[in-house]
């Protein structure tokens, strides 16, 4: 169900990043945006610009500054994603807050 959403979303997000392949290309997020499409969508997005990011640090000939540049990119990235997924748990809390719990 939510699954089956999800992978059509996330195959989207990655084959639109490879449109451009550039991890410096703004997101055109297709998904309304206050949908919990719009944030796994760029969820997904974060994710794949982030790995490229991380392809490119792992570089052995890498420029010592670069690789702090990129470290530091990596970094910021890293809270951006940290941030997203909260965003993704407080639409499930919302759209849950209504549910009385059981004692099982």
């Amino acid at each position: 169900m939510i699954s089956a959403i999800a992978n059509r979303i996330f195959q989207q997000a990655i084959a639109d990043y490879h449109v451009h392949d550039a991890i410096d290309r703004p997101i055109d997020n297709p998904y309304d945006g206050t949908s919990l499409e719009h944030l796994l969508y760029l969820k997904c997005w974060i994710d794949t610009a982030q790995w490229h990011m991380e392809d490119v640090v792992r570089n052995p000939d890498i420029d010592p500054n670069d690789g702090l540049y990129w470290k530091r990119r990596i970094d910021k990235q890293n809270q951006v994603r940290t941030d997203t997924v909260e965003y993704i748990d407080s639409y499930y809390l919302q759209k849950f807050a209504d549910v009385a719990s059981t004692a099982d």
